[in-house]
């Protein structure tokens, strides 16, 4: 036979007296109820602290189309005894990886360090970092253009930009075609911007 399961029902003021009685406690107990509080305030933030490093492990690079598929090189560099590895390794090596690696990398692309450089145009300077890279960098990356195509590097003195940078420089204005200087003194011309929010 089975047993109808009724639904639990409490009285307004019943609740009305628990509370009393917690708050009572927590009146009377000041230390105690601090410590419960402040630990459980700490744990949770913990545990969202914990999560949201997850969730950016988790999601890192993936608005790349190709993102399971790009890897970058890394290097171990043992100064002192003490072994150290960075995302930096000798120019050198990109001819070795091309050459004798090929069928493990289909491209190779050689960025600088992503460092803060002056970008002015007319009497508007900011600080925004940035990097020097290969002109098959942003086809490689799936960058999702604007304006421009990501072609937009194969000339020495061409940029592209996020469309943040380019509403900082010009503001409303075209960008396209423009002439504007790095560090103040090196001239060049804006080929593409890019959508940096979803890169």
């Amino acid at each position: 036979m089975n047993r109808l399961k009724q639904p639990f029902f409490l009285h307004p003021d019943m609740l009305q007296n628990y509370l009393k009685i917690a708050f009572r406690n927590l009146k009377s107990q000041k230390l105690y109820s601090f410590i419960n509080i402040g630990g459980l305030a700490v744990g949770m933030a913990v545990a969202m602290l914990i999560g949201l490093w997850i969730y950016d492990e988790l999601s890192f690079n993936k608005y790349h189309k190709n993102y399971d598929r790009i890897a970058q090189v890394m290097q171990n560099q043992t100064i002192n005894g003490a072994v150290s590895t960075a995302p930096t390794i000798p120019i050198p090596l990109a001819n070795v990886l091309r050459n004798a690696y090929g069928s493990d990398f289909k491209h190779i692309v050689l960025s600088s360090w992503t460092e803060g450089h002056i970008l002015s145009f007319g009497e508007k300077k900011f600080w925004k970092t940035g990097n020097y890279i290969e002109p098959q960098a942003p086809a490689r990356l799936s960058l999702t253009m604007i304006k421009g195509t990501r072609a937009g590097l194969n000339e020495p003195y061409f940029i592209m930009m996020s469309k943040s940078v380019a509403s900082a420089l010009f503001g409303m204005a075209d960008p396209m075609g423009k002439l504007m200087k790095i560090e103040a003194q090196t001239a060049v011309k804006v080929t593409g911007v890019y959508d940096h929010e979803h890169q």
